[in-house]
C-alpha cells in the first residue's frame, strides 16, 4: 500500500513538473521588428521594399505561406511586413461562454477588443452556458451546425471539469483554432484574515484540512488543481479539504466579502482591486517568478515547490470547412502579433503562450491524459 502511494505521489509530481516546464518553455514574445529574409520570416516581420510580392514558403501557420507586402489594415498599415495576402477579417464572431461572466468572457473579450482593434472582425455576441465544469458549454457548442462564425474559449479549467464531471464529451471534436496566454492563480484572504502568509494557512491545514472554508472555481478546474497540488507539496490530503465551488472569479470574491468563505483562489489579477482597496489580501501566487503590478509572492519563494498556469483557447465547430479554418487561424496568428494584443496581455498580466492549428491540436492530444492523470492522482 505504501509503495503503492509513493508511485502514485511520484507520478502526480512528474505531471505537475512537466506542466510547470510547458507553461515556461511556451512562454516567448511575437516577432520582433528586425528584418528578416523569407526562409526566417515570421508573421509580422518586417521586410524590405524590394521584397514586395516575394513570398516566404511554409513560414505562416500550418505550412501557409507568407508575402512580403504592404499591410493595409490595422496598426501596421502602410508597413511591409511578411503576411498571408489571402487572409479575409471576420464579419462576426458568435462567442459561447461556458461559464459565467470571468475569466472566459475576458479572454472573449479581450480577442474581441484586439480584432475589432487591427481591423480583422467587426461585430461579436456571447452566450453564457456555466455548469457541470465546462461540460454544458461545450454540450451546446457542440451542437452548432452550420455556422462558420461560432467560437468558444476553453482552457485547463473545461479539460480538468469534464473529467470531474465524468462527462462523456470530447473537446477534440470540436476544431481548436489557438491556444493564447496562460495566466497564474492568486490565493487570497479577507483583509481582517488571521492569516499573513501562505505557511501561517497551510501550518492550520496540515493540524487540520477542513478547517476554513476556500472558495475556488469549478470542481476540478485550474483553481481546485492548484489548491490540491499545493495541499500535497505540504503533505495534505486534497479531498479531506474544505473547497466550496463557484462559478468563477466574482462570486469567488462575493463569498469572502460576505464571509461566507475565509480563502479565496482564482485568477491572481481577479483579486486586485480589492487587495488594492485593502478588502483581500495576498497570500500567494503560481507563478514563476513575481508579476508587476500584483502584491504577492510567489509559492516558490515561500517554500512550496508548485508552478501552475491556467492557459485559454479558442475552438470552433467540428463541422468548419477547411478554407473557413485556415483563415480563422491565420486571422489570430496575426492578432497575436499585434500591438492591441500585447496590449491586452499587459494589461491582464498573461504569458503570451500561443500555439495555433494543428499544433495547438497535438497540445491537446498530449494535455489532455496529463491532466486526467494529475487529477486521478489528486483523487479529484
Amino acid at each position: 500500500m505504501e509503495s503503492s502511494l509513493m508511485r502514485k505521489n511520484s507520478f502526480v509530481r512528474f505531471a505537475v513538473a512537466a506542466t510547470a516546464f510547458a507553461v515556461l518553455a511556451g512562454t516567448s514574445l511575437p516577432a520582433n521588428a528586425a528584418i528578416k529574409p523569407a526562409n526566417k520570416a515570421s508573421i509580422g516581420d518586417d521586410c524590405t521594399q524590394a521584397s514586395t510580392g516575394k513570398t516566404a514558403p511554409g513560414r505562416g501557420v500550418d505550412g501557409s505561406d507568407l508575402t512580403c507586402m504592404v499591410v493595409t489594415t490595422g496598426s501596421f498599415k502602410g508597413q511591409n511586413k511578411w503576411w498571408y495576402k489571402d487572409v479575409t477579417p471576420l464579419k462576426n464572431i458568435d462567442w459561447t461562454i461556458p461559464a459565467n461572466p470571468g475569466g472566459y468572457s475576458l479572454t472573449a473579450d479581450a480577442i474581441t477588443d484586439s480584432l475589432k482593434a487591427e481591423g480583422l472582425l467587426t461585430a461579436t455576441t456571447s452566450v453564457y452556458k456555466p455548469g457541470a465544469g465546462g461540460s454544458v458549454g461545450l454540450g451546446a457548442f457542440q451542437e452548432i451546425k452550420g455556422k462558420p462564425e461560432a467560437a468558444m474559449v476553453t482552457g485547463i479549467a473545461m479539460t480538468g471539469g469534464l473529467y470531474s464531471n465524468k462527462s462523456k464529451l470530447n473537446l477534440l471534436d470540436s476544431t481548436p483554432i489557438a491556444k493564447i496566454l496562460r495566466e497564474y492563480d492568486g490565493i487570497v484572504v479577507p483583509a481582517s484574515s488571521k492569516y499573513r502568509t501562505l505557511k501561517q494557512l497551510m501550518d492550520d491545514l496540515v493540524a487540520k484540512p477542513n478547517v476554513v472554508a476556500i472558495a475556488g472555481g469549478n470542481k476540478g478546474g485550474v483553481d481546485h488543481q492548484i489548491m490540491g497540488l499545493l495541499a500535497q507539496k505540504a503533505s495534505i490530503d486534497p479531498t479531506k479539504l474544505n473547497y466550496v465551488v463557484y462559478s468563477g472569479g466574482p462570486e469567488v470574491i462575493t463569498s469572502l466579502l460576505s464571509n461566507a468563505t475565509q480563502v479565496g483562489i482564482s485568477g491572481a489579477l481577479d483579486f486586485a482591486p480589492y487587495v488594492a482597496s485593502g478588502k483581500l489580501r495576498y497570500l500567494g501566487i503560481s507563478s514563476a517568478k513575481t508579476i508587476s503590478g500584483i502584491k504577492a509572492k510567489t509559492f516558490v519563494s515561500q517554500g512550496y515547490d508548485l508552478v501552475y498556469g491556467n492557459w485559454r483557447g479558442i475552438m470552433a465547430p467540428a463541422d468548419l470547412s477547411k478554407a473557413d479554418y485556415l483563415n480563422f487561424v491565420k486571422v489570430i496568428d496575426i492578432m497575436h502579433v499585434s500591438p492591441a494584443w500585447q496590449a491586452q496581455l499587459t494589461k491582464n498580466k498573461w504569458d503570451n503562450e500561443f500555439v495555433a492549428g494543428s499544433a495547438f491540436k497535438a497540445f491537446l492530444e498530449k494535455h489532455i491524459p496529463e491532466i486526467n492523470s494529475v487529477m486521478k492522482g489528486l483523487g479529484i
